[in-house]
């Protein structure tokens, strides 16, 4: 089956692309919605441009739109480049990371209705915790780039990996917060999976105070053996 991907460059969309891979299905090709606001309810807005780069190291075709961010606006438009890259590249079904956001689930599975194609979230109502861990035992290693729950800024700009997703995932249960971040908690940014060529490192960042979040935004990126 031939699939499409969204993917907004953290843990959640990757693994999902990776799920999919092992059921064999044929991911082409990876969309990403990059949203003008920050406060966007579907869709990350931290270092979404470099998803291309991640594409690039996965081997994967990519489209990148920009959408507005505002509630049910930035849905219809979504559908309407997703209805185009459907017919495009005669995909049969969509992929997202959606975890236990019926927010998100809820309308991506809305617009697959209305495309005739099928809707396929394989991380769907998984044990948080333990998605975790099966995410870093995969080889998968990623980067928090925002924060935006009080009590875990130490943790903005850190590698989570085998070594310390235990005490990263203490210090979300110790606030009460979603451990995947679906609540807007923290976001992340792939540096490298099992099907990247090469890996990501960051060459030069900064953190970014906001209002209500630290953000760790990347200046240079380089792609690097394995």
């Amino acid at each position: 089956m031939r699939v499409c991907a969204v993917v907004s460059g953290g843990k959640d969309s990757w693994y999902a692309v990776y799920i999919a891979m092992l059921y064999g299905f044929e991911i082409n090709p990876i969309v990403t919605f990059i949203p003008k606001k920050e406060d966007s309810y579907m869709l990350h807005n931290v270092n979404v441009a470099w998803v291309a780069l991640q594409a690039r190291v996965a081997g994967f075709k990519h489209y990148t739109f920009e959408v507005s961010g505002e509630r049910e606006k930035e849905v219809e438009e979504m559908k309407r480049y997703l209805t185009e890259i459907v017919r495009k590249n005669s995909v049969e079904a969509v992929v997202c990371g959606a975890v236990k956001s019926e927010y998100q689930k809820y309308r991506i599975d809305m617009m697959c209705e209305e495309l005739g194609v099928k809707s396929y979230a394989p991380l769907w109502h998984k044990n948080e915790a333990m998605l975790l861990h099966e995410i870093v035992n995969s080889g998968f290693e990623f980067i928090i780039t925002k924060i935006a729950a009080e009590g875990i800024e130490k943790w903005v700009g850190k590698k989570i990996n085998e070594e310390n997703v235990d005490k990263f995932i203490f210090d979300l249960k110790r606030l009460r917060a979603n451990l995947m971040g679906e609540g807007g908690e923290y976001e992340t940014f792939l540096l490298d999976a099992p099907f990247f060529k090469r890996k990501i490192e960051v060459i030069s960042s900064k953190i970014v105070k906001n209002d209500a979040t630290l953000d760790f935004v990347f200046s240079s990126l380089k792609e690097i053996p394995k």
